[in-house]
This record gives structure tokens, sequence and C-alpha cells, in this order.
């Protein structure tokens, strides 16, 4: 073989070489970020989510700080189950403080099918805190609750929003939920309750409210009110409930607590239960227009403590040892 002869062989096999690898990822993407971006965005609102996880891992590759682009990502990973992926993915996120109520969302979905349920019910609180409104973390959250055996914390969740929405002349969105969680929850062992010692109240439209039982009516939340002396309610709760009560002052006028003149009886109701912890001889106001509400009186036979923690407020109710 001729030198020049040689010399071309040497070439030829040079230039299959590199043309062998450039499928291999030996050649970078120099396509524009902007476009990118955009074609990420379009498979996102196409539901095409593994066009979508290419195309923003393309994008970070030249834009790695962009915190909106990894919470997309994030969701595009969980929407395709890599769940472990999206969760080292979200905390990237967090890290560069993106805070958005999406990203909490498909976080803790994804700390939830990964079983670090603890984990998921954190970020689920953080999500109702900046979206109260959003149902599907609600309703997601009390699943995990319920799998906690915090059966009373799930119910105060859902009934608290119902209650809002039925004061708006709306029809409530948790029903069948809530009568499953009632049922799961009769038919439990008590000694399996993840709520023996105390429970955890979430605000609510700026208040704690805690779940209340009474007689022969289902599981509805009071709103914890330091302020007020006695506990409150309207008379067709008492008349649903079918609980047993003593008259103790027929007619009162009494201020509520929006400043309402109003006309009230006195009662004593014989039990009511906060939070499954049975309580007795319990002095309350009735009136039509009485909002539900738990006074000192009830207050005072239990420990209460609140915290806030990375922006969240819970109340801790524990029961006092009389």
């Amino acid at each position: 073989m001729h030198a020049m002869d040689a010399k071309r062989v040497v070439a030829l096999i040079f230039s299959a070489a590199l043309l062998t690898l450039a499928p291999l990822g030996c050649s970078e993407n120099h396509t524009p970020p902007t476009e990118l971006k955009k074609t990420a965005t379009d498979c996102m609102q196409n539901q095409d989510y593994e066009c979508a996880e290419e195309n923003w891992q393309d994008y970070l590759r030249q834009r790695p700080d962009d915190s909106e682009a990894l919470a997309a990502l994030g969701i595009a990973q969980d929407k395709r189950d890599e769940n472990e992926q999206a969760i080292v993915t979200f905390q990237k996120a967090v890290g560069l403080g993106e805070g958005t109520y999406d990203l909490f969302y498909y976080y803790a979905d994804s700390l939830a099918k990964t079983g670090k349920t603890d984990e998921a019910i954190d970020w689920y609180y953080k999500t109702l805190t900046i979206v109260p409104t959003l149902v599907d973390a609600r309703s997601d959250l009390a699943k995990l609750l319920v799998q906690k055996k915090r059966y009373y914390e799930a119910l105060a969740l859902l009934a608290s929003f119902d209650e809002h929405l039925i004061a708006m002349g709306q029809q409530p969105y948790f029903d069948g939920q809530r009568i499953a969680i009632e049922t799961a929850m009769q038919q439990s062992k008590p000694a399996d309750s993840g709520e023996k010692i105390q429970i955890k109240l979430f605000k609510m439209d700026g208040n704690f409210v805690a779940p209340v039982a009474l007689g022969e009516a289902r599981v509805t939340t009071f709103v914890v009110d330091t302020g007020a002396t006695l506990t409150t309610m309207s008379d067709k709760l008492l008349q649903d409930s079918k609980t047993k009560y003593e008259v103790v002052q027929p007619s009162v006028i009494a201020t509520t607590a929006d400043g309402r003149r109003v006309r009230a009886r006195l009662i004593n109701l014989d039990s009511m239960e906060v939070a499954g912890f049975g309580l007795k001889d319990v002095p309350a106001m009735v009136c039509t227009t009485c909002q539900l509400l738990l006074g000192q009186q009830a207050l005072s036979r239990f420990n209460l403590s609140s915290s806030k923690v990375q922006g969240v407020e819970f109340m801790m109710l524990k029961p006092r040892k009389l």
C-alpha cells in the first residue's frame, strides 16, 4: 500500500469513528435555551411528559440554576412515576428558593408514593397553607392521615372545608370521603388510633378548628376561641344531635363574636367529644345564628400549645389529667 493510500485509510477510519460517537452523546445540544423551554412547556401542556422531561433536562444543562425549570422537571418526573428522581429535583428547586403550590403538591405526591408518609403530610400542609382551596391536596392529605390512624385530624380537615362551602350556599365537596373515614374509624380498634394522646389542629380561614362529635350528629368543626367563656352552637346542631342537655337559663341576651346582640339559651350538655376525648357537663350557649365555638370552659380541660414551623401553623390539643 502506498503511503498516500495509508493516509486516506486512516482519515476514513477517524471520520467513521466520529460519526459513531455522535449518537452516543458526545455531541452537545446547541438548541437555544429559549427554544428548549418553549418546547418543554408545550409538551407539559400536551401532557407529553417524556418529551417535557427530555427538553427540561437539555434546558437545565445550559441554565442549571433556573428554579422554575427544576420545579417543572420534577413535576414531569412525578407524572412519569420517576418519584425518587423527582424528589431530588424538587429538593434542588426548594434549595434555590422556589416555593409554588404545584411544586409543594407534587413533591408531597412523590414522597407519598415512595413511602415517606410523614414528610408527605408536612408538604401537603405546606401546599394548603398557600392554596387552602386545593381540593386534591386536601383529599390526598386526609388519606395519608387515615393511614396513620389520625382520623379526627382528617375529618377536621375535610369538614372545615365543607362547612365553609355550606356557609356560602354551596354543596359540600367531601361528603363521600368523610363517610368513608367515619366508617373506618368506627371499625378500627381504639388501641389503633394515632390520636390517643393529643391531636394536631390546622388553621382554616385564620382560625384553628377542632373536630367535635355531639350526640348523633356527624363530626363537625368548632373554632377554638380562647377569648370566649362558653362553648356556643346553633339550635339546628343541638336539635340534629339529639344529645341530652339541661336548660340552665331559657332566655338571655348575648353578644356574638361578630358583635351582634341575640337572644339565646344557656344549657348544660350531658356530654360531647372533642377530637375523640369525652367531656362531661359542658356549659354552652345556644341560639339560631350562633357560630360553633369552643370556649374556655371546655378548652380548660386541655393543654393547648401552638407552633409555626416553616410557615405552617398548628395547635396541639392534649387532654389534662384531672
